[in-house]
């Protein structure tokens, strides 16, 4: 499978624009066009059936392999609503790959890295008789490719078929075989396991058909609205909103989360002598104090047995050894700030086990605490930042 990242970036998107846009709707009328040229083509006879398919799909001439001949299949979806960024298309498209486990061999190939190479592996033919159960696998290359910033080219290629016979009491292979499609002609009555392989011709184009049709389903549920393109405009909707009206903050403290959310980062303005954090603007003067509070879970080790005892009458003895492992303490730093504000008194920062983030943001406030003289109405201000262990 190779899967080509490329397409121009979301550029020129706003917050607004994206935020009330249209959906985006893959469309693709090919789809119905083969799938249901495959079923006018059917016949009691899948022989007859398979010459029929072959001569609506013919195969195709590899142009990188003079002779080599190739089952293909391309098709193109289509949005008239591009509202996305490449790399969030790329990711959901790898999201339906791991759906089908198509991911397991992917490589990132090319100069740039931004070819992801595997193979797929589909089951075309399958009939069990005289206790054998019968397969038939393709394992086709997959290229996806975004053009014109809208156009999603999708293609199957493949150039042989995989026949396994099983035991169907012990599920084990009793025979397997692998030949070129064009060696084993399912249409021609001296191919050996003929009727197999003309289900496989047959079965090969149905697969490629409906793995594109399940695509299509697949954007037309999951990447309606780029919803990850949509939080990152948002982000920096906010953050240029605030430096608008703040100017360039002083200081920002980041990862208090692992997503991208302005409201869990802290930005300090020292000129305009504010602090935004969780959707609050906190001003220095109404700050009262600060409190590093560390609530930490204890683990005690656990003690196992190995080993093999003797028993007499019941009670062992020798040979067991016992283990322990050791005890653990785990850490769950909160940042309490108490503020001189009825509409927000109080806001507790959690940081987790790191006590460096908690650290970091109690000396922001142990700087503002101390550079700021007097409180509200002339009262002073206690000017400490404590630590606390529960």
């Amino acid at each position: 499978m190779v899967f080509t990242r490329t397409g121009i970036k979301a550029q020129g998107y706003t917050f607004e624009r994206v935020r009330t846009g249209s959906a985006m709707n893959w469309t693709c009328p090919e789809i119905a066009k083969y799938q249901g040229l495959l079923t006018s083509l059917k016949d009691d006879d899948y022989k007859v059936y398979a010459s029929n398919v072959m001569g609506q799909f013919k195969p195709c001439e590899d142009p990188s392999t003079p002779g080599r001949m190739l089952m293909l299949t391309q098709a193109v979806l289509t949005t008239d609503n591009p509202q996305f960024d490449v790399d969030n298309l790329n990711d959901c498209l790898e999201r339906w790959l791991r759906k089908y486990e198509w991911h397991k061999d992917l490589k990132h190939v090319g100069s740039d890295g931004k070819i992801l190479q595997t193979i797929a592996s589909l089951n075309v033919s399958s009939h069990t008789s005289f206790g054998i159960q019968n397969k038939v696998f393709v394992f086709p290359t997959l290229t996806m490719q975004l053009v014109e910033g809208n156009k999603l080219i999708i293609s199957f290629a493949t150039d042989h078929y995989k026949y396994v016979d099983y035991n169907k009491s012990d599920g084990k292979v009793a025979f397997s075989y692998e030949a070129k499609f064009t060696d084993v002609y399912p249409f021609v009555q001296k191919s050996s396991y003929k009727n197999s392989f003309a289900k496989a011709y047959v079965g090969t184009y149905q697969a490629f058909w409906n793995s594109i049709s399940e695509l299509r389903n697949y954007l037309n549920t999951n990447f309606t609205k780029d919803t990850k393109l949509l939080t990152q405009l948002q982000y920096q909707y906010s953050k240029d909103s605030l430096i608008s009206k703040y100017g360039q903050p002083d200081k920002v403290i980041t990862g208090l989360s692992n997503t991208l959310d302005f409201n869990r980062e802290m930005y300090i303005f020292e000129n305009a002598g504010k602090i935004v954090f969780m959707g609050k603007t906190i001003s220095f003067k109404d700050i009262m104090s600060c409190e590093i509070v560390d609530d930490p879970k204890f683990i005690p080790g656990k003690s196992s047995t190995g080993g093999i005892g003797i028993g007499l009458f019941g009670i062992a003895f020798g040979g067991a050894e016992t283990t322990r492992t050791p005890d653990k303490t785990i850490h769950n730093y909160v940042v309490d700030v108490k503020i001189d504000n009825l509409s927000t008194p109080f806001i507790r920062i959690a940081t987790g086990q790191s006590d460096d983030k908690a650290t970091e943001i109690a000396s922001v406030f142990e700087y503002i605490l101390r550079h700021q003289s007097e409180g509200k109405s002339g009262v002073q201000k206690q000017k400490t930042v404590t630590r606390r262990r529960k």
